[in-house]
Protein backbone atom coordinates (compact mmCIF):
# COMPACT_ATOMS: atom_id res chain seq x y z
CA UNK A 1 0.00 0.00 0.00
CA UNK A 2 2.82 2.43 0.87
CA UNK A 3 4.41 1.98 -2.56
CA UNK A 4 1.02 2.50 -4.19
CA UNK A 5 0.48 5.77 -2.32
CA UNK A 6 4.04 6.93 -3.06
CA UNK A 7 3.42 6.41 -6.76
CA UNK A 8 0.11 8.29 -6.57
CA UNK A 9 1.87 11.19 -4.88
CA UNK A 10 4.63 11.19 -7.52
CA UNK A 11 2.04 11.18 -10.31
CA UNK A 12 0.18 14.14 -8.81
CA UNK A 13 3.40 16.11 -8.30
CA UNK A 14 4.29 15.55 -11.96
CA UNK A 15 0.85 16.70 -13.10
CA UNK A 16 1.18 19.96 -11.18
CA UNK A 17 4.72 20.57 -12.43
CA UNK A 18 3.78 19.92 -16.07
CA UNK A 19 0.81 22.28 -15.88
CA UNK A 20 2.83 24.96 -14.08
CA UNK A 21 5.50 24.89 -16.79
CA UNK A 22 2.90 25.01 -19.54
CA UNK A 23 1.10 27.95 -17.93
CA UNK A 24 4.41 29.80 -17.53
CA UNK A 25 5.19 29.28 -21.23
CA UNK A 26 1.72 30.55 -22.13
CA UNK A 27 2.15 33.60 -19.92
CA UNK A 28 -0.80 32.78 -17.65
CA UNK A 29 -0.50 35.20 -14.66
CA UNK A 30 -1.80 32.97 -11.87
CA UNK A 31 0.77 31.86 -9.28
CA UNK A 32 0.28 28.64 -7.30
CA UNK A 33 -3.46 28.29 -7.95
CA UNK A 34 -5.19 25.82 -5.66
CA UNK A 35 -8.81 24.74 -5.20
CA UNK A 36 -10.18 23.13 -2.08
CA UNK A 37 -13.44 21.20 -2.31
CA UNK A 38 -15.46 20.43 0.79
CA UNK A 39 -18.36 18.02 0.50
CA UNK A 40 -20.68 15.52 2.11
CA UNK A 41 -20.80 11.91 0.97
CA UNK A 42 -23.08 11.33 -1.99
CA UNK A 43 -23.05 14.94 -3.21
CA UNK A 44 -21.08 14.04 -6.34
CA UNK A 45 -18.05 16.09 -5.33
CA UNK A 46 -15.52 13.37 -6.14
CA UNK A 47 -16.84 13.01 -9.68
CA UNK A 48 -16.75 16.79 -10.10
CA UNK A 49 -13.20 16.99 -8.70
CA UNK A 50 -11.94 14.22 -10.99
CA UNK A 51 -13.44 15.82 -14.11
CA UNK A 52 -12.20 19.27 -13.07
CA UNK A 53 -8.66 17.95 -12.57
CA UNK A 54 -8.81 16.27 -15.97
CA UNK A 55 -10.06 19.41 -17.72
CA UNK A 56 -7.50 21.70 -16.06
CA UNK A 57 -4.62 19.24 -16.10
CA UNK A 58 -4.21 19.82 -12.35
CA UNK A 59 -3.26 17.33 -9.66
CA UNK A 60 -5.97 15.89 -7.41
CA UNK A 61 -5.32 15.15 -3.74
CA UNK A 62 -7.98 13.14 -1.92
CA UNK A 63 -8.38 11.82 1.63
CA UNK A 64 -6.30 8.71 0.99
CA UNK A 65 -3.28 10.62 -0.27
CA UNK A 66 -3.54 13.47 2.25
CA UNK A 67 -3.82 11.09 5.19
CA UNK A 68 -0.82 9.13 3.95
CA UNK A 69 1.20 12.34 3.70
CA UNK A 70 0.17 13.37 7.20
CA UNK A 71 0.98 9.99 8.72
CA UNK A 72 3.94 8.70 6.67
CA UNK A 73 7.17 10.70 6.47
CA UNK A 74 8.37 8.78 3.40
CA UNK A 75 5.25 9.62 1.43
CA UNK A 76 5.34 13.24 2.57
CA UNK A 77 8.95 13.56 1.42
CA UNK A 78 7.86 12.81 -2.16
CA UNK A 79 6.20 16.22 -2.26
CA UNK A 80 8.78 18.07 -0.17
CA UNK A 81 11.54 16.92 -2.54
CA UNK A 82 10.04 19.20 -5.18
CA UNK A 83 11.20 22.28 -3.22
CA UNK A 84 14.42 23.93 -2.15
CA UNK A 85 15.44 24.40 1.49
CA UNK A 86 14.06 27.95 1.63
CA UNK A 87 10.62 26.83 0.48
CA UNK A 88 10.65 23.89 2.88
CA UNK A 89 11.31 26.38 5.70
CA UNK A 90 8.35 28.46 4.51
CA UNK A 91 6.14 25.36 4.61
CA UNK A 92 7.30 24.63 8.16
CA UNK A 93 6.52 28.19 9.25
CA UNK A 94 3.11 28.00 7.58
CA UNK A 95 2.27 24.82 9.48
CA UNK A 96 3.13 26.46 12.80
CA UNK A 97 1.18 29.61 12.00
CA UNK A 98 -1.83 27.71 10.65
CA UNK A 99 -2.40 25.91 13.94
CA UNK A 100 -2.34 29.09 16.00
CA UNK A 101 -2.84 28.83 19.74
CA UNK A 102 -5.86 26.52 19.53
CA UNK A 103 -5.77 23.17 21.27
CA UNK A 104 -6.10 20.29 18.84
CA UNK A 105 -7.50 16.87 19.55
CA UNK A 106 -4.62 15.32 17.61
CA UNK A 107 -1.87 17.93 17.45
CA UNK A 108 0.76 15.78 15.74
CA UNK A 109 -1.61 14.73 12.95
CA UNK A 110 -2.84 18.32 12.57
CA UNK A 111 0.72 19.62 12.26
CA UNK A 112 1.62 17.07 9.61
CA UNK A 113 -1.67 17.72 7.83
CA UNK A 114 -0.91 21.46 7.74
CA UNK A 115 2.55 20.78 6.27
CA UNK A 116 1.11 18.43 3.63
CA UNK A 117 -1.56 20.93 2.59
CA UNK A 118 0.98 23.77 2.54
CA UNK A 119 3.31 21.75 0.32
CA UNK A 120 0.51 20.96 -2.13
CA UNK A 121 -0.57 24.60 -2.20
CA UNK A 122 3.01 25.70 -2.83
CA UNK A 123 3.22 23.20 -5.67
CA UNK A 124 0.13 24.82 -7.18
CA UNK A 125 -2.23 23.75 -9.95
CA UNK A 126 -3.81 21.45 -7.40
CA UNK A 127 -7.25 20.40 -6.18
CA UNK A 128 -7.56 19.24 -2.58
CA UNK A 129 -10.65 17.21 -1.77
CA UNK A 130 -11.72 17.36 1.88
CA UNK A 131 -9.52 17.11 5.02
CA UNK A 132 -10.43 20.66 6.11
CA UNK A 133 -8.08 22.19 3.54
CA UNK A 134 -10.32 25.25 3.26
CA UNK A 135 -9.62 25.99 6.94
CA UNK A 136 -5.87 25.80 6.38
CA UNK A 137 -5.94 27.70 3.06
CA UNK A 138 -8.41 30.59 3.42
CA UNK A 139 -6.89 32.34 0.37
CA UNK A 140 -7.42 29.38 -1.95
CA UNK A 141 -10.51 29.09 -4.13
CA UNK A 142 -12.64 27.32 -1.54
CA UNK A 143 -15.61 25.41 -2.93
CA UNK A 144 -18.43 23.64 -1.09
CA UNK A 145 -20.35 20.96 -2.98
CA UNK A 146 -23.47 19.67 -1.28
CA UNK A 147 -26.93 18.27 -1.93
CA UNK A 148 -30.10 17.29 -0.11
CA UNK A 149 -30.18 14.00 1.76
CA UNK A 150 -32.63 12.67 -0.82
CA UNK A 151 -30.22 13.46 -3.68
CA UNK A 152 -27.26 12.04 -1.81
CA UNK A 153 -29.11 8.81 -1.01
CA UNK A 154 -30.18 8.43 -4.64
CA UNK A 155 -26.57 8.93 -5.76
CA UNK A 156 -25.32 6.30 -3.32
CA UNK A 157 -27.94 3.82 -4.50
CA UNK A 158 -27.00 4.48 -8.12
CA UNK A 159 -23.21 4.54 -7.85
CA UNK A 160 -22.54 2.25 -4.88
CA UNK A 161 -25.21 -0.37 -5.58
CA UNK A 162 -26.68 -0.02 -2.09
CA UNK A 163 -30.19 -0.45 -0.78
CA UNK A 164 -31.95 2.71 0.40
CA UNK A 165 -31.51 1.68 4.03
CA UNK A 166 -27.78 1.04 3.50
CA UNK A 167 -27.34 4.36 1.70
CA UNK A 168 -29.09 6.29 4.46
CA UNK A 169 -27.00 4.61 7.15
CA UNK A 170 -23.75 5.21 5.25
CA UNK A 171 -24.25 8.93 4.61
CA UNK A 172 -25.39 9.58 8.18
CA UNK A 173 -22.34 7.76 9.55
CA UNK A 174 -20.10 9.69 7.16
CA UNK A 175 -21.63 13.01 8.27
CA UNK A 176 -20.93 12.17 11.91
CA UNK A 177 -17.36 11.08 11.17
CA UNK A 178 -16.69 14.17 9.07
CA UNK A 179 -17.90 16.50 11.83
CA UNK A 180 -15.84 14.61 14.42
CA UNK A 181 -12.73 14.85 12.24
CA UNK A 182 -13.04 18.61 11.75
CA UNK A 183 -13.76 19.38 15.40
CA UNK A 184 -11.05 17.00 16.62
CA UNK A 185 -8.41 18.26 14.19
CA UNK A 186 -9.23 21.97 14.36
CA UNK A 187 -10.90 24.11 17.00
CA UNK A 188 -14.68 24.50 17.04
CA UNK A 189 -14.22 28.24 16.50
CA UNK A 190 -12.13 27.73 13.36
CA UNK A 191 -14.60 25.24 11.93
CA UNK A 192 -17.50 27.60 12.63
CA UNK A 193 -15.76 30.54 10.93
CA UNK A 194 -14.50 28.64 7.89
CA UNK A 195 -15.72 30.24 4.67
CA UNK A 196 -16.35 29.21 1.10
CA UNK A 197 -16.03 31.36 -2.00
CA UNK A 198 -18.69 29.33 -3.75
CA UNK A 199 -21.30 26.75 -2.72
CA UNK A 200 -22.89 24.56 -5.39
CA UNK A 201 -26.15 22.81 -4.50
CA UNK A 202 -26.15 19.69 -6.65
CA UNK A 203 -29.92 19.24 -6.63
CA UNK A 204 -29.94 22.10 -9.14
CA UNK A 205 -26.85 21.32 -11.25
CA UNK A 206 -25.30 18.42 -13.13
CA UNK A 207 -21.70 17.36 -12.53
CA UNK A 208 -20.69 19.01 -15.80
CA UNK A 209 -22.46 22.22 -14.75
CA UNK A 210 -20.50 22.26 -11.51
CA UNK A 211 -17.21 21.77 -13.35
CA UNK A 212 -17.90 24.69 -15.68
CA UNK A 213 -18.97 26.93 -12.79
CA UNK A 214 -15.73 26.21 -10.92
CA UNK A 215 -13.61 26.73 -14.04
CA UNK A 216 -15.21 30.16 -14.45
CA UNK A 217 -14.47 30.96 -10.80
CA UNK A 218 -10.83 29.89 -11.28
CA UNK A 219 -10.48 32.18 -14.28
CA UNK A 220 -11.95 35.14 -12.40
CA UNK A 221 -9.86 34.57 -9.27
CA UNK A 222 -6.70 34.41 -11.35
CA UNK A 223 -7.69 37.59 -13.18
CA UNK A 224 -8.09 39.46 -9.89
CA UNK A 225 -4.70 38.27 -8.68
Amino acid sequence: MARYIEELVSQQVRRSEITRKRRAEEGVPCVHPVITISRRMGSGARIVAEKLAQDLGWSLWDKEIIDAMAQDAVVSRKVVEAFDEHTISEIELFARAALGDHEMGDFIYARHLAKAVAAIAKLGNAIILGRGANILLPNALNIRIDASDAKRIDNMIKHENLTREQAEAKIHQSDREREHFLLNTFSRERVAHAHFDLTIWMDEFTNDDAVEIIKTAVKQKCAHR
